[in-house]
Formats: C-alpha cells, structure tokens, sequence
C-alpha cells in the first residue's frame, strides 16, 4: 500500500495513526495557502466537515508512487450539505515521507469554488472556517 494510500484510508476512517503520520506532519492546501500541523489540525478539519457532511469521503482515489518519498493520490471528495444538495470537487494529494517512511508533509490540490459550498455549510453551522475545534 502506497503512503498516499494510507493517507486517503486515514482521512475517511479519522484516524490518525501515528504509524502514518510524524510528530512533525504539515498539510498545505492550495486554495488557502496554508501549512497546518496534520494532527491535530487536519483530523480536525475533516471532523468538522464531517459534522455537516456525514457522508463527506475522498471517493475514486487513484494512487501511485514515484522515485523516492514522494507518492501521489487523485481522488473526488463528495458529500451531501445539510439542505439535501450534494458537492463534489476532484482534488490530488502530494504525499512525502521522511526517511523511516511516515509522513512528512501533505500539500492538496483542490479548487475553492468546488468546495464552497461545503465551507458556507461550516459557517451556517457555526464553525469558523480554519477553525480545528481547539
């Protein structure tokens, strides 16, 4: 199983295996350029979304590794808001992994007017965008 693998496996189970991930573990994200610790601020995010999304997934991943510690997962994240209405927005995941082979650094991909919907589904919710339930 690839480290993008485990990571997508870890996002839709919320469970962050320390096995996985390092202490030291960032996830950036393109559409906010953002660097967060990936626990607890990444799990926490994904609570979140799953608080008004509770059938929110990364569905369809497609995962493969390259030379060395970098590994790659294509994917569609999807779920139903609140109102009955669905979202759906395709995203990729950068996966790099220090040399005892846990993750290192995530940096996803994904289109912020495709996932709109689902932060204003936060934010009538009363979470604060970016807010990891701290």
């Amino acid at each position: 199983m690839t480290a993008a693998q485990q990571v997508i496996e870890a996002f839709n189970t919320l469970n962050p295996d320390t096995s996985i991930f390092a202490p030291e573990s960032v996830t950036w994200h393109s559409f906010d350029e953002s660097e967060v610790p990936t626990i607890p601020d990444t799990f926490a995010a994904l609570r979140a979304f799953r608080s008004v999304s509770p059938d929110f997934r990364f569905n369809d991943a497609r995962c493969e590794e390259t030379d060395g510690d970098l590994s790659w997962a294509r994917y569609v994240l999807s779920g139903t808001l609140p109102d009955g209405s669905t979202f759906r927005a395709p995203a990729a995941l950068a996966v790099i992994t220090g040399s005892d082979g846990r993750v290192v650094r995530l940096e996803e991909f994904v289109d912020q007017h495709q996932v709109a919907p689902l932060v204003i589904a936060l934010g009538v919710a009363g979470h604060n965008v970016g807010d990891t339930g701290q």
